[in-house]
């Protein structure tokens, strides 16, 4: 069982802390059952309400500083997400995007950046759908890596960035 305070990744809801664990009024006479209120770390103001019997499928701890380090030291080591070309891609980034797992996630980000600039370089646009889950993956992968290494989420972005950078050349 979560502790309140405690903070989890949820899914694809990403970073969340346990605000409450209640029993909510919204449900039917009967079919009361505890619930864990989350707050969103990712879209500010979420709150997220997860039945307590059962969670513990749906979480997973926030990887700790070393790992949270390692991920991005180690950038290049990191397999980059094979992605099908065009709409048939989507499917595949969503599974990665919905399981929200650290190492997977830099691979999603990896391989889109790569798309990205291997695009611009050829003088094309960047598919909207692509930037779309660029900024998701982004968001949820940048907002844990912060609260791990206790910094703000934008040093984070620039960190990984400037490793993208050498890595694209």
């Amino acid at each position: 069982m979560l502790n309140i305070g405690e903070c989890v990744i949820y899914g694809s809801h990403g970073l969340c802390k346990v605000r409450e664990i209640l029993v909510p009024s919204f449900l039917e006479r009967g079919k009361e059952k505890q619930y864990y209120m989350m707050i969103s770390a990712v879209d500010a103001g979420s709150v997220l309400y997860v039945p307590v019997e059962g969670a513990e499928d749906k979480v997973r701890e926030v990887i700790c500083a070393n790992d949270a380090e390692g991920l991005i030291e180690d950038i290049e080591d990191i397999d980059e997400a094979v992605l099908p070309e065009g709409k048939k891609a989507e499917p595949v980034i969503q599974d990665i995007v919905k399981r929200n797992e650290a190492e997977e996630m830099m691979g999603l980000v990896k391989a889109l950046r790569r798309i990205k600039a291997d695009r611009e370089a050829a003088g094309k646009k960047f598919a909207a759908l692509n930037e779309k889950y660029l900024s998701i993956s982004e968001k949820l992968l940048y907002t844990e890596l912060a609260f791990s290494l206790e910094v703000e989420k934008d040093e984070i972005k620039e960190r990984v960035l400037d490793e993208f950078a050498e890595l694209f050349v």
